[in-house]
């Protein structure tokens, strides 16, 4: 059974640990990353920095950006890497009054912090409806508040893709399957053929990328709608089945039985070449197609998902900007050149992460580019990738104040549905319950 060699090892740790991974030396090394006056900047900078908050992925890149926009615009920028579980720690300082400008949010934050005052709508600032116009309609709709007025500009969009190591396919003599029923009965046959150990692997921990996100992949997929129109729950056949089919892979040992704990949301493990599926953050591709990272280089295949629908769940993250800036003008250049087009005409950040990282972005001249389709086109296959991202399904249930907590809530519980700790009908009742309290307690 094939594992990454040590020098593949070592670049994919260092890869995670640069994207995600809590940092060693936890505030200290954040405190490391602040950059309060950045050496080579004009001396015309104002005295006062903008305060740019964000979470850990590649911030030493981040922290590069903020250089040349500070040196672009003669600005001075206060970038702070917050370590560990970003959003709960990020409320937290906002909670306790700190100042910020500019800071990253998921989806699942748009409202919550608009509404608890410490984040602002962008409508009325000069240039927004062009910025709005050459971005994808999906994406416009998943940055927007309810109201339809702008959350943010985005930092990133993705979705979860589901990838098939090519060498178990062709050993086995399968095609990806287009049920999940198929898809079940091909990993008890690689299991069976020694062909995998384990042939399914995911991201199962109780982290805001992980179990949940690919859980309402998966929902997505077999039809589910998991909430309604108006926000109320629909835990039908559809929900109930896929959680039984998680509870089925688990038991079986069709997935490893440490799961819950695998670090980098469980990306080097599909590295290694040991297991036959997975359904991942769609830019984990390049991981996995590249040699200096990945055992199983040029036969990552991407697929459409499995189901009755074949959709997926799709996210767009954004930049917001504080409900105070320090100057409203300069504020909005920081974020029109992390979050679009900087004054030199050029998307400096959201090309940067497509062409190193793999990266999707709303903005349409980025994405359609010559350069970023031949770069994608080495490591996915776009027309797989294109069709899937078309049937995409938005969380728009993310867009209500009591979700995150219900979200949180849910990983947990359905952790231990998994394990085997309670029935369906137990977690069924307990997750409708949950919704009821905490839509209780946010009224809309």
């Amino acid at each position: 059974m094939s594992k990454l060699t040590s020098q593949q090892e070592r670049t994919l740790q260092d890869f995670l640990v640069r994207r995600r991974a809590v940092l060693k030396g936890g505030l200290a090394a954040a405190a490391g990353l602040a950059l309060p006056g950045l050496a080579g900047r004009a001396q015309a900078a104002p005295a006062d920095p903008m305060h740019f908050i964000g979470w850990q992925y590649n911030p030493q890149i981040v922290a590069e950006n903020v250089g040349i926009f500070s040196k672009l615009y003669d600005e001075n920028v206060e970038y702070e890497l917050v370590p560990g579980e970003y959003h709960a720690v990020a409320e937290t300082k906002l909670i306790a009054g700190q100042h910020v400008d500019m800071m990253y949010s998921e989806e699942d934050r748009i409202l919550r912090w608009n509404r608890a005052g410490w984040s602002r709508s962008l409508d009325g600032l000069p240039g927004l409806d062009e910025i709005k116009a050459k971005m994808y309609p999906i994406n416009v709709k998943n940055i927007s508040l309810p109201d339809g007025t702008m959350g943010g500009l985005p930092y990133y969009t993705g979705f979860n893709s589901f990838v098939c190591n090519q060498k178990h396919l062709d050993a086995a003599k399968l095609e990806p399957p287009a049920t999940w029923e198929e898809f079940l009965e091909q990993c008890r046959k690689l299991k069976k053929d020694k062909i995998a150990e384990y042939p399914y692997i995911s991201a199962w921990g109780r982290q805001w990328a992980s179990l949940s996100w690919s859980l309402f992949s998966i929902w997505y997929s077999e039809g589910a709608k998991v909430f309604d129109e108006q926000f109320n729950p629909v835990f039908d056949d559809a929900f109930r089945k896929v959680l039984e089919l998680h509870q089925t892979l688990y038991k079986e040992e069709l997935i490893p039985q440490d799961v819950f704990t695998h670090l980098g949301e469980s990306v080097p493990n599909f590295a290694s070449g040991q297991h036959s599926y997975m359904v991942v953050h769609e830019y984990d591709q390049k991981v996995f197609n590249t040699p200096e990272t990945s055992q199983i280089a040029g036969a990552c295949r991407n697929a459409i998902m499995p189901g009755k629908t074949r959709s997926t769940f799709i996210w767009t993250a954004v930049y917001q900007m504080g409900a105070k800036p320090v100057d409203e003008a300069r504020v909005w250049n920081l974020m029109q050149f992390f979050g679009g087009k900087a004054s030199d005409g050029k998307y400096h950040v959201a090309t940067r992460w497509a062409l190193e990282f793999g990266l999707g972005t709303p903005h349409k001249e980025v994405i359609e580019s010559a350069e970023v389709q031949e770069a994608f086109s080495k490591w996915k296959d776009l027309k797989v990738a294109t069709e899937q991202l078309e049937s995409a399904t938005t969380r728009d249930v993310a867009k209500t104040m009591w979700f995150p907590e219900w979200d949180w809530y849910m990983m947990g519980e359905v952790q231990d549905y998994i394990r085997g700790q309670q029935s369906t009908d137990e977690l069924v009742d307990k997750l409708q319950a949950k919704a009821d309290e905490v839509k209780q307690l946010y009224p809309e």
